[in-house]
């Protein structure tokens, strides 16, 4: 089905600006050639048009109750198995005098089906999905190995663990899973960190809240407190027993192995995280994103155990050697040397960072070579991702912003009119930057364009290939406000591939972990089998390659999460490969 059929588009005159260089909006167009010379938006917003009308609830307003400020998540993925992406939106609702989840809250996370013509349908009453707790983030993922993606969700009290029935029910399985987490979580991912075949869950905890904390801003306002005034929280890293056989049959329980594996030595606060191999030797590492504490970064010991060394590798602190406010996390090759890079999101007055992957050593931080710095000072980051959103070739960027603190400037834009008034003080514009193809990023700026004109309080992003037809689409995430879906119709785009790789060992789930690289010529790609990134978020976790003008590609290799290398056979471009473990040629 074309992508016409599926979404609504709109066509709207604007210019591309090159960033922090340009002194006034829609005055110069980016030097990048797919998209310098066209006259239109980058995105449409058409989630109302699809059938897709949430709006999230952030509770009573006045009270500043941190809770309140840095929901919700949301999580792309296909429930049902038919080759679309489903949409699950995190709520949260109701806080009571202590701050604490009102019980009788009746405010629930909601669940979305794609169904024909690329509408969505609400099956929230009939999946078992609609929990009224106080929601943060989402992971999904298949936990039992039956081929079925489950959720993992985050609360501001206790998680939720929901096994995908394949029915299109879920089962809250919570409590029979040895699950205990009754903190402040946030951001989760499930990473096989043992390479047992069965997926683990680090889940990143935030501060212990007390509702009695006060902080005035610099006018005496009340406004919401840092983090800096609430005791930082241990994460937790719950590892998968599994079972005899794999199936929806079987017992699904972890063990909490925080202290066994060191990860309780230290606490956060955590708001982002992201698994990857950063040393090479073929174990998922664990990446953690602090605000205002240095950032973690656990090393695989290969034995149960983690050693943290994000300060001997370059990834703990500001370039000044400064713990910044961390919030989410983008994970990709922006350079195109194989390595993998970070970019975390950051508070007002303080750049995003992008730290470069040098080698197996370490990180490298980059964000004034790469334009990143000064374009990102006086704005509040949140979700963010690298993608290819013109299939050129490189990875561009997106970043969600939303104020943390009441605004104490001259703003100059107006907030979307849907904001309310509580909220108006906390919404600014999201970015989008536009990568030269050497890890050199330029800014656009369009007013007609919905996602980076329209100003909000924007928190969770998610991304993926919605509609099926080589691009990628974006979710983006309000507090207080309405869920966005930002249709890509980038102009000029180039030749694409999407790669769904699978183990069929493991019930034929997606291969979380696994790094693929797609060759052509002297060209080669490198992509992570992670939809965990961004910020409280899940993506589409089929990983989606921009080719620019190649016709055809050469080779794909795949490093799997147990440590094992296959090629398998190029071919033709724009189209969706599905390559399993065991079916290619062992390297």
């Amino acid at each position: 089905m074309s992508s016409v059929d599926r979404f609504v588009g709109i066509v709207l005159l604007a210019a591309l600006a090159t960033g922090v260089a340009s002194s006034c909006r829609n005055a110069a167009t980016t030097s990048d050639s797919s998209t310098g010379s066209q006259q239109r938006p980058l995105f449409a917003e058409v989630g109302s048009s699809l059938g897709i009308n949430f709006v999230h609830d952030a509770g009573t307003t006045g009270r500043f109750f941190l809770p309140e400020l840095l929901a919700p998540g949301v999580a792309l993925f296909d429930f049902d198995r038919d080759g679309d992406l489903d949409l699950f939106l995190l709520n949260s609702g109701q806080l009571d005098a202590r701050g604490l989840p009102s019980p009788d809250s009746q405010v629930v996370n909601r669940l979305f089906r794609q169904v024909e013509q690329g509408q969505f349908e609400d099956v929230t009453e009939s999946s078992g999905l609609g929990h009224a707790g106080f929601g943060m983030g989402v992971a999904a993922g298949d936990l039992n190995n039956d081929g079925y993606p489950d959720l993992y969700v985050s609360n501001f009290g206790p998680d939720r663990i929901y096994l995908n029935r394949k029915d299109g029910t879920f089962a809250d399985v919570s409590e029979a899973s040895g699950i205990e987490n009754d903190q402040w979580t946030t951001s989760v991912a499930l990473v096989d960190f043992d390479r047992d075949g069965w997926l683990d869950i680090y889940a990143t905890n935030y501060v212990d809240h007390r509702a009695d904390r006060k902080c005035p801003d610099n006018r005496g306002r009340d406004d919401f407190c840092g983090p800096q005034v609430f005791d930082g929280l241990p994460d937790r890293l719950f590892r998968n027993l599994g079972a005899t056989s794999a199936g929806e049959s079987q017992p699904l329980r972890f063990a909490d192995v925080s202290v066994a594996a060191g990860i309780a030595r230290q606490g956060g606060p955590g708001l982002g995280v992201v698994c990857a191999d950063f040393n090479d030797d073929r174990w998922p590492d664990i990446y953690v994103a602090n605000d205002h504490a240095a950032n973690f970064l656990w090393i695989n010991g290969q034995d149960g155990t983690f050693r943290e060394e994000a300060f001997f590798r370059g990834g703990a602190l500001s370039r000044q050697g400064r713990p910044q406010a961390s919030m989410g996390i983008a994970c990709g090759d922006v350079d195109g040397n194989g390595r993998i890079d970070l970019l975390l999101t950051h508070l007002e007055g303080e750049n995003n960072a992008l730290y470069m992957g040098i080698d197996a050593k370490g990180f490298r931080e980059s964000s004034s070579r790469a334009g990143l710095a000064v374009t990102s000072l006086g704005f509040t980051g949140f979700g963010t991702q690298f993608l290819d959103l013109d299939n050129d070739g490189d990875l561009d960027l997106l970043v969600a912003n939303g104020r943390a603190k009441r605004t104490t400037r001259n703003v100059g834009d107006a907030p979307h009119r849907s904001v309310p008034e509580f909220w108006r003080a906390y919404a600014e514009a999201n970015h989008v930057f536009f990568n030269d193809g050497t890890g050199v990023f330029s800014r656009f700026e369009h007013d007609a364009d919905p996602l980076v004109g329209d100003i909000e309080v924007s928190r969770g992003l998610a991304t993926g290939d919605i509609d099926n037809d080589g691009d990628l689409d974006v979710v983006i995430t309000n507090t207080a406000g309405r869920v966005r879906i930002y249709r890509n119709q980038a102009p000029g785009t180039g030749h694409w591939l999407l790669v769904r790789a699978t183990l069929p060992e493991q019930g034929g789930r997606s291969a979380m972990g696994a790094r693929v690289r797609v060759s052509a010529g002297k060209t080669t790609w490198t992509r992570l089998v992670q939809p965990a990134t961004s910020y409280l978020s899940s993506s589409d976790p089929r990983v989606h390659f921009g080719l620019g003008t190649v016709t055809e590609i050469d080779r794909i290799d795949i490093d799997w999460p147990d440590g094992s290398s296959e090629s398998f056979v190029g071919g033709a471009v724009d189209r969706v490969r599905e390559l399993a473990a065991g079916t290619g040629i062992s390297r």
